[in-house]
């Protein structure tokens, strides 16, 4: 198989999920159906009208199925052999790509799938190595102040760039400050925790190589993008990192700390689809999503808090607490009302994708970004 992600495998991938997660949602809940209906033939003591019937449907469910999942090799053999264009090659194939590594990322991942997206800094819709000549080439003009933003669930780096009447952050930042916008790309299917070990390394590796010296980062994290920051931070602190020491704001965009109502509601929605026969299957789909929506229910950032535990009965509301890094400043943005949080701001009129690209959001940035600093420490302190 190639490392390249080519339309072949999607329409593989698509195929393999029509076999395990349509056929089998509609298989099931029409053996469910069949068995009530036949239950008056059980009755009276005749098993045989309910015999043909599943030795019938049987036969075409597998036919289907067998069909699916041939389909679904080939379409795999014409990928391992170079068919079909690279997903990459289109801004809307990137999307796509970005939307199911949000759906079944970690899945992707251990089946060693190409369509599996790996962190990495990006421009101009590629991967940017994190080495120097690389980063030498792709920000000629890099200053000491970097400003990374962290996408959030099924986006990628291009999210920050939707269309509007607005500059973009990056537009803002080149124009109003001396700072250098720094975009990556991650697999937002991944446990937020994950992430944030990836995170924390790769900008271990970005200080270092860097073009000139950094001596400030702000970090801006929209969504989910705002728990793997501070799950970068986290870990980083815990490993004796460097690259902390240079942050000066942290930036969350609709972030929930607390977990996303949302999600949770499709949880509970799976939950109480289980309790009859019928309505199970649709319960399953609903739970075959990846860990980093499970991650985002809860609000979790750290390992700790899910290994060995049984997430179908949590809420999330037993976090284990993440000091704050003490020489940063911290900002809450959300498409509506907060709580008292620190440094805390709402767009009444927004919606959450809005604040990928809002004008308002873009003159606090710009406001944050040219604000004193507190006194950060030294690399080598």
């Amino acid at each position: 198989m190639t490392s390249t992600a080519r339309t072949t495998d999607v329409a593989a991938l698509a195929l393999e999920y029509g076999d395990r997660v349509v056929l089998g949602t509609v298989r099931d809940v029409h053996t469910a159906v069949a068995h009530r209906v036949f239950g008056a033939t059980r009755i009276v003591g005749s098993r045989v009208p309910e015999a043909i019937h599943d030795a019938v449907a049987g036969t075409v469910y597998g036919s289907l199925s067998r069909a699916l999942r041939a389909s679904g090799t080939a379409a795999r053999s014409m990928a391992a052999h170079g068919v079909g264009a690279p997903v990459d090659g289109s801004r809307v194939g990137r999307q796509v790509r970005s939307a199911v590594n949000g759906l079944v990322g970690d899945e992707l991942r251990l089946m060693g799938d190409p369509q599996a997206i790996t962190m990495s800094l990006r421009r101009d819709g590629t991967d940017i190595a994190a080495t120097p000549w690389k980063l030498r080439q792709a920000y000629p003009d890099a200053t000491g102040h970097l400003v990374v933003l962290v996408h959030g669930l099924c986006e990628n780096d291009e999210s920050w760039l939707r269309r509007g009447p607005s500059a973009t952050y990056a537009e803002r930042i080149a124009a109003d400050t001396e700072a250098t916008t720094v975009l990556l790309r991650y697999n937002t299917g991944l446990d937020v925790s994950e992430n944030g070990q990836h995170l924390d390394e790769l900008l271990e590796q970005v200080v270092a190589n860097w073009p000139v010296a950094v001596h400030r980062i702000t970090l801006v994290g929209h969504s989910m993008g705002g728990l793997v920051v501070r799950a970068a931070t986290n870990r980083a602190t815990v490993a004796g990192h460097l690259w902390p020491h240079r942050v000066g704001d942290v930036v969350c965009l609709g972030t929930p700390h607390a977990g996303a109502n949302l999600e949770k509601a499709a949880h509970l929605g799976s939950r109480v689809l289980g309790f009859w026969p019928r309505s199970t299957p649709f319960g399953t789909i609903l739970d075959s999503r990846s860990a980093g929506i499970v991650d985002l229910r809860h609000g979790y950032i750290s390992a700790d808090e899910w290994e060995g535990q049984d997430l179908t009965a949590r809420w999330g509301m037993d976090r284990i607490a993440a000091a704050p890094l003490p020489h940063a400043e911290y900002h809450f943005v959300a498409a509506g009302p907060v709580g008292p949080a620190a440094r805390s701001e709402y767009l009444p009129s927004a919606h959450h994708f809005a604040l990928l690209n809002h004008p308002r959001v873009g003159d606090w940035l710009v406001a944050w970004i040219n604000a004193k600093p507190r006194q950060v420490r030294s690399l080598g302190s």
